[in-house]
């Protein structure tokens, strides 16, 4: 049976790399090209060929909700996962009204991101409406912490064993910046210290 082809369009080459690393071995799935925008990516011809198309929604310039309306007139051939690492039921909503094949959250587990990628090729839908659900919830706690959408981001990589030097490289900012906002939590969240705040992470981020 012919591979399933893959392009990967995210502007974090760490996730990229790590996603590459992670699909190479499974026989039935192909990573074809990778792009850090999607303006790059709709002047390629690997588009043309791929099956599906893994889209971070959280781009420079044009959004990948943007880029994904503009890939409209490919959808008969070409099934689009929508990927972002905050999970956010409206942006749901109107990603199911351009008619993207699906939409899930970066921290979901490898498995399921592969039987999606599966089940998006052979015409089902994969809206992981039950993560939705559980990251509004973490959105009700963390408006009342007044916790920034960077810093809930943060507090999930921090929840998935990242370092501040790794997070930094994620994030495409300095670990000082990074420093600062893991302070500014712990200030928030009127927590002791640095391992209060992975504690927190770990008992209410969904995983």
């Amino acid at each position: 049976m012919e591979a399933i082809k893959i392009v990967l369009v995210d502007d974090h080459s760490l996730f990229t790399e790590g996603l590459m690393q992670i699909l190479d071995p499974i026989k039935d799935i192909q990573v074809i090209a990778t792009f850090r925008d999607g303006e790059t990516m709709l002047k390629s011809d690997e588009i043309h060929r791929a099956d599906v198309l893994l889209l971070d929604i959280n781009l420079p310039g044009n959004s990948g909700i943007s880029i994904a309306e503009k890939m409209k007139p490919y959808f008969g051939s070409l099934k689009i996962i929508c990927l972002s690492m905050l999970f956010e039921e409206n942006i749901l909503e109107k990603l199911k009204e351009i008619g993207v094949s699906g939409y899930l959250p970066k921290f979901i587990h490898t498995s399921e991101l592969i039987e999606a990628i599966r089940k998006a090729t052979s015409g089902k839908t994969v809206f992981y409406e039950e993560k939705a659900k559980a990251v509004s919830n973490v959105k009700v706690w963390t408006s009342d912490f007044k916790l920034t959408n960077r810093e809930i981001e943060i507090l999930q990589l921090i929840k998935d064993g990242k370092s501040t030097k790794e997070i930094s490289e994620i994030l495409h900012r300095s670990q000082f910046t990074i420093e600062t906002h893991r302070k500014n939590m712990i200030r928030k969240l009127n927590l002791k210290n640095s391992s209060g705040l992975l504690h927190f992470a770990m008992k209410n981020l969904p995983t």
